[in-house]
């Protein structure tokens, strides 16, 4: 069975290396605690992935052998089986009528695990480090697991529905993205809460974030970021309105599943120190508030 990309590359032909007959070692089961047959008895063919949750496509780096390309195709349709367990979009279209297209390996940004393009719409992966970046041997099983990109598609998920929905669902003139991207602007943004209750609601999760009940000074969620990274530039990234947003939906899909006693490490896994996350605490005001927003997304899939 040869897996190959079905998102076309954007200039030139490159090299596929990939193994026919050698009998693959189903290292996709390590991602998720719990039975996994079920989801994947409900696709007959794993190359059919895009079809199942409508996706634009999949593409692999020059470096990913055919048992990878096996692993991460089963490992990503677990982990969009689980992540639709809490989205409930309609027959499981988390591609949102093949708008977003999922790569590893491909198209990586240097010092990111994981990215999202919202030019290609395309969440890219980072594959599992080569064993020369231990300091002791490791198996591939382990590397395959734990490192690489592994851990990240719910943050950068959350970034294709922020720009999905702000281009789509309920544009602007002037804020392309329901958070409004890249800005570090902490006050709120006005919106009519009936034409534009998605970005109305947007507001209400970081407005929580950003600001203290009383409104007049930093949450102590971003008084522990502003203590724990004194560097302007990185500081400037987690208090990015759309990063802030991503991190708090990452934190949203792993609570859900929490509840539904399922833990998927390609879906979700910390990979920020802990001053980057709220607590339980501060989490159980975020919470109702992306089940209101959901809502409305599930009003368009």
């Amino acid at each position: 069975m040869k897996i190959v990309d079905t998102l076309q590359p954007e200039g030139g032909s490159r090299a596929e290396r990939w193994w026919e007959d050698q009998g693959f070692v189903d290292l996709y089961k390590y991602f998720r605690k719990g039975s996994i047959d079920n989801d994947l008895k409900k696709i007959a063919d794993i190359r059919d992935v895009s079809k199942v949750f409508h996706l634009k496509g999949y593409q692999f780096g020059n470096w990913v052998t055919h048992e990878d390309r096996f692993n991460y195709l089963a490992a990503l349709a677990v982990c969009l089986f689980d992540l639709n367990r809490v989205l409930k979009f309609k027959n499981n279209n988390l591609g949102l009528d093949k708008t977003l297209g999922v790569a590893f390996g491909a198209r990586g940004v240097k010092g990111a695990l994981a990215h999202y393009e919202p030019a290609t719409k395309i969440i890219n992966m980072t594959r599992y480090y080569e064993a020369s970046r231990f300091d002791k041997p490791t198996e591939k099983k382990v590397r395959f697991v734990f490192s690489g990109g592994v851990g990240s598609f719910a943050h950068e998920y959350g970034h294709f529905l922020d720009y999905y929905f702000g281009a789509k669902g309920e544009p602007h003139t002037r804020n392309y993205a329901l958070t409004n991207g890249r800005s570090t602007d902490p006050r709120r943004i006005t919106y009519d809460r009936k034409k534009m209750p998605m970005r109305f609601i947007v507001e209400d999760i970081l407005e929580k974030a950003y600001w203290d009940p009383s409104k007049t000074q930093d949450s102590s969620y971003i008084k522990r970021i502003r203590k724990a990274i004194p560097s302007r530039h990185y500081l400037d990234y987690f208090l990015r309105r759309n990063e802030i947003f991503a991190r708090l939906f990452e934190q949203y899909i792993g609570y859900k599943l929490q509840q539904m006693k399922l833990t998927n490490i390609f879906l979700t896994k910390r990979k920020y120190h802990s001053v980057q996350y709220m607590t339980p605490t501060e989490m159980k005001a975020i919470v109702p508030l992306f089940d209101k927003l959901l809502v409305e997304m599930r009003k368009y899939f």
